[in-house]
């Protein structure tokens, strides 16, 4: 059962081919042989899992019209969840446990899933590698001395493995889009939208409220259609908070790839990401192409990715610095300024030192630019449906926790140039970003691809990620040899 898509499984418990507590011990002994090498879920729900899915078994003629009745989903550890570690690997809070559900993981539950358990993360969230103080290194399902990335790579290190058919992630810098492209699966970052009353770690509790400038949270799968189901189940509006407000766009939903009008680049300020995403941007390419769609390379202006780059790290400085004392902020400063000394191109020392400066003015003009930069390249839309890019510099690493800088077919990348220049941009921007398996590298390794789209137009780009999923860019599970 743990190989079948959320309609397949649904189809198997309403022909009675197996009953939900079969399908989730199955799920749970997959999960019991390969979890102690991958450190994916760090805070099992086994007993509530197994109650619940006897419950569904005993109520399946009132229930199994549920949407995600009896399907194995899994939470990153930062969502809150009653009677549930909500640490984000960090020591201050190792015995913190919250006493409420985030609205995430309400509706998932509503929705009839089955939660076995929660995901690794990076302290703090803050990194493109999910390790840290309180749990163990996270894995790669493809190679277990590389990174699933970060910082949802507990969930993607899970999705890829087969314990789950969902995980619901976050993403301020990239943290649904690297893990994605790292395993091989499907991840959305929709429209930012980031609240404080989704029940998400940060803000730390008792904090700030207003982590919401450049956050995202969305779900990642194994397919589209999964995929699908998990943003219709998790996001429909929610007036009473204004969240998740469905804006009226003029999108175009064509029946197949032919006549959609698509960009793509390759490259932000001179760097260039490796041959092996070139490839597997090629890939796609190719089969936009030999299906009708016009493909366009283009190039953005290096004005406005400087910009774009410096007011992310105005922004991020100011959200994270809300949570913590003068001399936490100077830590985290000292700690992020080693690794921009290491690159030449995100020179963004100054606007981080601002940020976590937590000075009003700065906090307000840096709204204002990302508001004009955001205003600038939406203008590209204008010519083109959707735009391709990098994910990453290349696929997974191997495990580095020093942020050395990472070699990679003859070139040296600094550790923030390998994993976060392509995908901040969109951070700061606040377009949805679905990433998709382009296919395998030499070595074996899943390579992802990001397409953009307008804002607010995900059910746009869940149709167009369908139709290149049906092209053949599909999940291509790992060999799970160890």
């Amino acid at each position: 059962m743990r190989f079948l898509s959320i309609s397949d499984q649904l189809k198997a418990y309403r022909h009675k081919n197996i009953s939900v507590e079969e399908a989730i011990l199955e799920r749970l002994t997959h999960i019991d042989r390969y979890n102690p090498t991958l450190n994916a879920i760090v805070h099992s729900t086994k007993d509530a899992a197994l109650a619940k899915a006897r419950q569904l078994d005993a109520n399946r003629e009132a229930q199994q019209d549920l949407p995600l009745f009896g399907i194995p989903v899994t939470i990153k550890e930062c969502f809150a969840m009653q009677n549930s570690p909500t640490t984000i690997n960090y020591p201050l809070m190792r015995n913190h446990k919250t006493d409420f559900d985030s609205i995430l993981v309400q509706r998932l539950q509503s929705a009839g899933a089955i939660i076995l358990g929660k995901t690794n993360v990076p302290m703090l969230l803050a990194d493109c590698q999910t390790f840290g103080p309180l749990y163990a290194t996270c894995n790669n399902p493809f190679d277990v001395k590389r990174t699933p990335g970060g910082s949802t790579g507990g969930g993607a290190s899970a999705l890829a493995a087969e314990f789950t058919n969902l995980e619901i992630g976050s993403d301020i810098g990239g943290s649904i889009r690297n893990p994605a492209n790292f395993c091989g699966v499907f991840g959305i970052k929709p429209t930012n939208n980031g609240h404080a009353q989704d029940g998400h770690f940060p803000p730390l509790p008792g904090k700030g409220k207003g982590y919401t400038a450049l956050n995202s949270t969305g779900p990642l799968a194994r397919s589209m259609a999964d995929l699908r189901t998990a943003y219709s189940v998790c996001y429909t509006p929610r007036t009473d908070y204004q969240q998740y407000l469905q804006l009226e766009k003029q999108t175009r939903q064509l029946p197949n790839l032919e006549g959609y009008k698509i960009a793509w680049y390759n490259e932000l300020l001179g760097l260039k990401c490796s041959n092996t995403t070139q490839q597997g941007l090629a890939r796609i390419i190719k089969t936009l192409e030999l299906a009708g769609a016009q493909v366009e390379e283009i190039k953005i202006d290096e004005k406005l990715t400087d910009k774009v780059l410096k007011t992310w790290s105005k922004l991020f400085g100011f959200s994270v610095g809300q949570d913590f004392p003068w001399a936490i902020r100077k830590l985290v400063y000292l700690q992020f300024v080693k690794d921009l000394k290491r690159t030449s191109r995100i020179d963004t020392k100054k606007e981080l030192k601002a940020g976590l400066g937590l000075d009003f003015k700065d906090f307000s003009e840096a709204l204002h630019e990302q508001q004009e930069c955001s205003a600038e390249f939406s203008r590209v839309f204008d010519r083109y449906d959707f735009i391709l890019s990098p994910t990453n510099i290349g696929p997974a690493f191997e495990h580095n926790h020093r942020h050395k800088d990472i070699l990679f077919e003859g070139e040296r990348y600094a550790y923030l140039e390998y994993c976060f220049m392509f995908v901040m941009f969109y951070n700061l921007l606040g377009n949805p970003v679905l990433t998709i398996p382009s296919g395998l590298s030499a070595d074996g390794l899943p390579v992802g691809i990001s397409v953009a789209a307008r804002h607010h137009c995900e059910e746009a780009l869940l149709h167009f990620g369908e139709l290149i999923e049906t092209a053949g860019h599909r999940f291509a599970p790992p060999d799970l040899k160890f």
